[in-house]
């Protein structure tokens, strides 16, 4: 008898045809839209944070979204804000290499959790398959799955590899989602498993032609149901995934509803300054904010960006008639233009 069967079985319900419908009508209309490139960049950055913050808030993270801005300033001896900084790192590295990429290997599987794990977890573990007993655990610290044995792991990732690269499944978000699920079966770290299974998840989408911009999260709904997510998990079996397959597909319905309303709204109400990559925009928001400021005041405010590249953000707003500077030595001011 197999320890698990790859990939699970599910069944084509209504509720999951309507999902999928909705995902299609969305994924056409966020593809059609032509959006200034500078822009589509910016809603990506806020979409691939946002996958980031959600995904480790599902694992216990105490961090909000009101507090992301802490990211630009400092890392230092705070896991909590490093490991949404390393999801975002693995999140835009799974962006830039599935756009040309479609295969995927085990090595895959091991880079994207080194890279989000770095620094969260003992180095002993980040990067390498386990060799332990595991499970997949509530918040309240009860089990709600026990993994299979260690000895099978890097069998069944390679099976796992294999359907991944097949094309037995014509529904590719099911597809995607079918792999998020078995990966968290066989979660195959000591820690990050879960992480992991959904950079897979959003992996599978993008390189299966779903990855619409970067600009939809499904971590913030699954975040919002965590005991929804966690049920549908333990409930689902090789026999039968429906249940998972249903709500992950309502999950990217919502999603991709909300990022494509979210790009339509951008598109007819942006101006001039959501063109600018989030530092400077930031800068310019700073600006306005207290009429008149110096270096050394912006510097405090970005105390991990060196000084040199704080002047020459700030040349390159003041020349493009965003700002205006007040002076030429180093005491020079910046106000709004």
């Amino acid at each position: 008898m197999k320890i698990l069967v790859i990939p699970p079985k599910y069944r084509l319900t209504k509720k999951i045809a309507q999902s999928l419908n909705i995902i299609d009508r969305n994924r056409g209309a966020i593809d059609n839209v032509d959006i200034p490139i500078e822009l589509e960049r910016n809603l990506r950055e806020e979409s691939i944070m946002g996958s980031s913050l959600y995904s480790a808030r599902i694992e216990g993270s105490p961090i909000r979204a009101d507090q992301i801005a802490k990211l630009n300033r400092t890392l230092r001896g705070n896991k909590n804000l490093l490991e949404i900084a390393n999801l975002n790192r693995a999140y835009n590295l799974i962006w830039s290499e599935r756009q040309k990429k479609a295969s995927f290997s085990n090595r895959d599987i091991i880079q994207w959790h080194k890279v989000a794990m770095r620094g969260v977890i003992s180095g002993e573990y980040y990067g390498c398959f386990r060799n332990t007993e595991e499970g997949i655990f509530d918040r309240m610290g009860n089990a709600v799955y026990h993994a299979p044995p260690a000895k099978y792991v890097r069998e069944l990732i390679s099976e796992l590899v294999r359907y991944l690269n097949s094309s037995r499944e014509k529904l590719n978000p099911v597809k995607a989602i079918l792999a998020h699920l078995v990966l968290e079966k066989i979660h195959p770290f000591v820690d990050g498993s879960g992480r992991v299974g959904r950079l897979l998840q959003f992996a599978v989408m993008v390189s299966q032609g779903y990855g619409m911009k970067g600009l939809a999260y499904v971590e913030e709904y699954i975040d919002k149901n965590r005991p929804l997510y966690y049920h549908a998990i333990e409930n689902s079996s090789s026999a039968d995934s429906t249940e998972f397959v249903e709500l992950m597909t309502d999950f990217l319905a919502q999603a991709t509803t909300a990022a494509k309303d979210r790009l339509i709204d951008r598109m007819k109400n942006f101006e001039k300054l959501d063109l600018l990559p989030p530092r400077r925009r930031e800068l310019v928001q700073i600006i306005r904010d207290h009429q008149m400021v110096s270096l050394d005041f912006l510097h405090r405010r970005f105390l991990e960006i060196a000084p040199r590249l704080l002047r020459y953000d700030l040349f390159q707003l003041a020349k493009d008639g965003h700002i205006k500077k007040l002076g030429r030595t180093r005491g020079a001011l910046y106000a709004p233009k």
